[in-house]
C-alpha cells in the first residue's frame, strides 16, 4: 500500500449534490432553495450514521461560498471550494459537539459569529452530533440560532432526533435522511469496482452491501477490508468465508435433522463438528434463527431482498425445497431456538465447550418435545378417523331395518271421577274437620319402547376399527406448554 493511499470512503466522498445516492428528498429541497434564492439560516440534518449528513453539509457550504457556481451545484474548482474540500477553509467550521458540549464552547461560538466571512459570503458552522450538547449549552445557543447575523448559516447534524429540545427544532429547517437499501448500495459499489478494476460477482457485492446495514460509509469501510482479505477478488465464496456465513446447505441439513426423527442423532455430530472447527456456536444458533425466520417470510410471500439476510440465488432454492413444510412446525422451532439463544446470552458461559454442552442438552429436550403429537397432528388424526367412521357407516347392509319413529305412549282414559272417600276419625276435645279431598287417579306406566335391532357383525367390525385406529395414541396434556 502506497503512502498516498486514500481509503475508499474518503476517496469517493461526493463533491456535488448529484453524486449523493438515495437522499433525493433532502438534496432536492436544498437545490430548490438555491433556485428560488431562499436560503435558510439554520438547518438540521437527521438520520442514521454514514448516509451523507456531513457530506451534504459540506456541499451546501461550498455552494454558499462558491465563486463560480454551476446552477445549483458548486464549481469545485475555485479557491473557496478547494479549501472546503481540503478542510482548511477560514469560513467553514466543523465542530464536534460530543467533545465540545459545554456551555463555554457555545459562548465562544456566539462571540465568533459576529465576525464577517473572510473569503466567501457566509460563515458556515457545522455542528456534528449536536444531541451531545448539554442543556445549558442548548439554552446558550437558542438566541443566536433564532436570530443569527445575516452572514451566518448553522447546519446541525444528529443521529438521535429525540434528544434535541423542541426549542432548537422550532428554529431550524429539518431534513430527514434514510438508510440506503441493499440494492442501491450494491449498484453503487459495483460502479466503484469497475473504477478500481476489482473482480466481483453478485453474491460478493450482496454481502458487502448487507454488511453496511444501510450506511454508505460502513459499506465502503467493509469493502476496503474485503479487498485486502480477498486480494481484490470480491466473490461470494471468499466473502462467505470472511464473514463466517455457513451457507444454506448447513442450515438446511440442520433443519432436516430437527424435523426428521430418524436423523436426530446427527444434530450432535453437527454441533461437535462446529465446535472442533472453532466456529462461534452462539452466532451459529442466531444465524439459524434468522434462517427459520426467512423461511417463514417465504411462506408469507414477504421474501424481498431488504428483509432477508440470504442471497437471491439461495432464496430460489429455499422457495422450491420448503414449499410444503408445515408452517406451525417452523413457528415452534423458531420460537424454541430463539429462547435457547436468549438463555445462552444471559448465562454468559465462560468457554465454547460449556456452550456445546448446554446446546446438546437443549436440543435433546427439543427433540423429545418434537416427538410428541402436536395440535395440528391430533386434529388431522381426528379428521381422518371421522372420515373412516363415516365411510364404514355408509357401507352398512341395506336390509338392516331401523325404527323410523319410537311409539308414543297412550294414556289410559278415566271414565268417571272417583267418589271422595270419607275417613272417620275420633273426635278429640277440639273439633277437627274431616279430610274430604279426592285421591288422584292411578295411571299405568307407559310401555317401554323396544330397542332397535342391531346388526352384531357391523357393531363388532366398528368396534374393532376404532380400537385399531386409536390404539397406541398417548397424549400428554402438558405437552403443549412445552412447545
Amino acid at each position: 500500500m502506497s503512502e498516498n493511499h486514500q481509503v475508499l470512503f474518503r476517496k469517493y466522498r461526493p463533491q456535488f449534490f448529484r453524486d449523493v445516492i438515495y437522499q433525493d428528498l433532502a438534496v432536492g429541497s436544498l437545490q430548490n432553495a438555491f433556485k428560488s434564492k431562499k436560503i435558510g439560516h439554520a438547518y438540521i440534518f437527521i438520520g442514521p450514521r454514514g448516509v451523507g449528513k456531513t457530506t451534504i453539509a459540506r456541499i451546501l457550504a461550498k455552494r454558499l461560498n462558491c465563486e463560480r457556481p454551476d446552477g445549483v451545484e458548486p464549481c469545485n474548482e475555485c479557491t473557496s471550494c478547494l479549501e472546503i474540500t481540503k478542510g482548511n477553509s477560514n469560513d467553514v467550521f466543523e465542530i464536534d459537539a460530543a467533545s465540545n458540549s459545554g456551555v463555554d464552547n457555545i459562548r465562544e461560538l456566539r462571540e465568533n459569529v459576529k465576525f464577517n466571512a473572510m473569503g466567501g459570503k457566509y460563515r458556515v458552522y457545522i455542528l456534528d452530533e449536536v444531541h451531545m450538547l448539554s442543556g445549558a449549552a442548548f439554552n446558550a445557543l437558542l438566541k443566536t440560532l433564532e436570530e443569527p447575523p445575516a452572514h451566518v448559516v448553522f447546519i446541525l447534524a444528529t443521529t438521535e432526533y429525540h434528544k434535541i429540545p423542541e426549542t432548537i427544532l422550532s428554529r431550524c429547517q429539518d431534513f430527514h435522511f434514510r438508510k440506503v437499501p441493499v440494492t442501491a448500495l450494491q449498484n453503487y459499489i459495483e460502479t466503484l469496482c469497475e473504477k478500481e478494476g476489482l473482480k466481483y460477482d453478485s453474491e460478493g457485492l450482496f454481502w458487502i452491501a448487507k454488511k453496511g446495514d444501510g450506511s454508505v460509509r460502513d459499506t465502503l469501510s467493509f469493502m476496503e477490508q474485503a479487498v485486502i482479505f480477498t486480494d481484490g477478488n470480491l466473490t461470494g465464496a471468499k466473502l462467505r468465508k470472511m464473514i463466517g456465513y455457513h451457507g444454506i446447505d448447513t442450515f438446511t441439513d440442520f433443519l432436516n435433522q430437527l424435523v426428521d426423527s430418524s436423523q436426530s442423532a446427527q444434530i450432535f455430530e453437527t454441533l461437535e463438528n462446529l465446535f472442533q472447527a472453532g466456529i462461534d456456536l452462539s452466532k451459529f444458533v442466531w444465524d439459524f434463527v434468522e434462517f427459520l425466520n426467512s423461511l417463514l417470510l417465504i411462506k408469507d410471500n414477504l421474501a424481498d431482498r431488504e428483509s432477508i439476510n440470504i442471497p437471491q440465488e439461495d432464496l430460489q432454492k429455499l422457495k422450491q425445497n420448503y414449499r410444503d413444510l408445515d408452517r406451525e412446525v417452523l413457528v415452534l422451532l423458531a420460537e424454541r431456538i430463539f429462547s435457547i439463544h436468549e438463555k445462552l446470552n444471559l448465562m454468559k458461559l465462560r468457554s465454547s465447550y460449556e456452550m456445546k454442552v448446554y446446546l446438546e442438552i437443549q436440543f435433546r429436550k427439543l427433540i423429545l418435545d418434537r416427538e410428541k403429537p402436536s395440535v395440528s397432528g391430533l386434529l388431522a388424526k381426528i379428521s381422518e378417523l371421522t372420515k373412516l367412521v363415516q365411510g364404514d357407516i355408509s357401507h352398512l347392509p341395506e336390509n338392516l331395518e331401523l325404527p323410523k319413529k319410537l311409539p308414543t305412549p297412550v294414556p289410559t282414559p278415566v271414565s268417571q271421577k272417583p267418589e271422595p272417600v270419607q275417613t272417620v276419625v275420633e273426635k278429640p276435645k277440639q273439633n277437627i274437620e274431616l279430610d274430604t279431598k279426592p285421591n288422584p287417579p292411578k295411571q299405568e306406566p307407559a310401555p317401554t319402547p323396544k330397542p332397535a335391532p342391531q346388526n352384531p357383525a357391523s357393531a363388532e367390525d366398528m368396534e374393532k376399527l376404532l380400537k385399531e385406529k386409536f390404539s397406541g395414541m398417548e397424549v400428554d396434556p402438558n405437552q403443549f406448554k412445552n412447545l
